[in-house]
């Protein structure tokens, strides 16, 4: 189960920019969509593979 905590921590940071940037630019519809369809999803997959890397220069 720890082992996706850089996903989940990734994932709420992406929810939370995409917050941010929905409000921002006052973006609805179907780009409201795919930016809380993507950026959740980008948001975690980087984190974990930046922690992935980062653990095994070690």
């Amino acid at each position: 189960m720890r082992s996706y905590f850089p996903y989940i921590i990734g994932a709420f940071a992406g929810a939370l920019i995409a917050i941010l940037l929905s409000n921002l630019f006052d973006v609805t519809g179907i780009p409201q969509l795919a930016m809380f369809g993507c950026l959740p999803a980008l948001g975690g997959a980087l984190l974990e593979r930046f922690v992935q890397r980062s653990s095994q220069k070690y």
